[in-house]
């Protein structure tokens, strides 16, 4: 027999906790919810870094946070300070262990570890099936990425990084400055820097991150950060690695899918990640306020891009173009934007508050010929 609930949440993870977070937070709270995940999320499999003018919504879980941050590429070296930002960092272990605390606090929320293997529309809602039950709801919400993108017809690059939480037996990092971006390793025909980001005076996450359309051996990422650590790093002495962890974010100019009738797609399957920097975390939770305000008020939660959101599309189909086809260097696409622009104005300018005007005066200071080239292109066929 189907069990029916107000809202199935399928995907557990960032998107489907914080969707929780805001239906809780809101006149919402009291309607059945169900959270289908493949597995437990008990494990510290991710980290998540963004910046911020405001608190967080996710304030309390804020693990650390940086006012400084160093910039570097082979021409050009600067400690930027991002004020009126802040960067922070929230561990994805901490972030699952909340969401089983909404488990438990909340009766109305239930969990269910399965494997999803369809979600369809019906005349009255929706039906979920997984490998060993069906479910009704009003709502599905889904973070679950089904869509497979046409990498021949789309920009496309994968972000991938492979970070080692390392314990220094001395004194060595200064906790209240991090290293945003390092463009100063080898390169290999693609874009590749380590960041730095100290949580203590003995700890830090070192993470080797590319920008390519393939994956490394897991070895080649440790010989990136090892080799960083010995070039940059000389004085650390004697460290231990106490954890590692491994992602990849697509980073495309592919139309995802917001969903149809009552199915709403949410986080990266649903176009919540910038698709120029692969940052989500601050895009989500923006979009998902947005939509439980949404659903508050007219019962829809499907929400329309709006026209600024719409134009950083375009500007970030720019960003990928110049960056797959090789047309600037990447330390000069990321050094120009650090150098010639205040660094306040350009975490403003990649978290899509700028206003056209701004946009226009960030643009005029990068590589006319090449970023002209690309605008061109984007207007045409691929």
């Amino acid at each position: 027999m189907e069990k029916h609930y107000d809202y199935i949440i399928t995907g557990g993870g960032l998107a489907g906790i914080s969707l929780v977070h805001f239906l809780q937070q809101s006149s919402l709270q009291d309607k059945r919810v169900l959270i289908i995940d493949k597995s437990k999320k008990s494990e510290n499999d991710r980290t998540w870094c963004f910046w911020e003018r405001e608190r967080s919504p996710f304030e309390f879980l804020v693990y650390h946070r940086w006012q400084h941050l160093d910039f570097h590429t082979p021409s050009f070296s600067q400690t930027l300070n991002i004020e009126p930002y802040t960067y922070k960092m929230i561990r994805g272990i901490d972030f699952y262990q909340y969401g089983e605390e909404m488990l438990i606090s909340h009766v109305n929320v239930d969990k269910s570890v399965e494997n999803v293997h369809e979600i369809v529309n019906t005349d009255s809602g929706v039906l979920v099936t997984t490998e060993r039950n069906s479910y009704t709801a009003s709502f599905c919400f889904n973070s679950i990425r089904f869509e497979k993108i046409n990498k021949k017809e789309n920009h496309y690059l994968d972000q991938h990084f492979k970070g080692w939480t390392i314990r220094t037996k001395k004194p060595y990092f200064s906790p209240d400055k991090a290293t945003l971006m390092d463009f100063r390793v080898p390169h290999q025909g693609e874009t590749r820097f380590v960041y730095v980001l100290p949580t203590s005076e003995n700890e830090a996450l070192i993470e080797a991150t590319l920008f390519s359309p393939d994956l490394l051996q897991s070895e080649e990422y440790d010989r990136i950060i090892t080799d960083y650590i010995k070039e940059y790093l000389p004085e650390i002495g004697e460290y231990e690695v106490t954890h590692e962890e491994f992602g990849v974010i697509p980073m495309t100019d592919f139309k995802f899918s917001a969903g149809e009738n009552n199915i709403v797609n949410i986080g990266t399957a649903g176009g919540n990640t910038k698709a120029s920097s692969g940052y989500t975390f601050c895009y989500l939770q923006k979009h998902l306020q947005k939509m439980v305000a949404q659903l508050e008020k007219t019962g829809n939660p499907h929400v329309k891009k709006s026209i600024r959101q719409r134009r950083s599309a375009w500007l970030d189909r720019i960003f990928l173009n110049v960056l797959q086809n090789h047309r600037v260097p990447p330390p000069k696409v990321f050094g120009t934007l650090f150098e010639n622009n205040k660094p306040s104005q350009v975490l403003k300018f990649m978290s899509e508050e700028t206003s056209f005007p701004e946009e226009l005066r960030i643009m005029s200071t990068m590589q006319i010929v090449p970023f002209f080239r690309a605008m061109l292109s984007t207007m045409l066929p691929i």
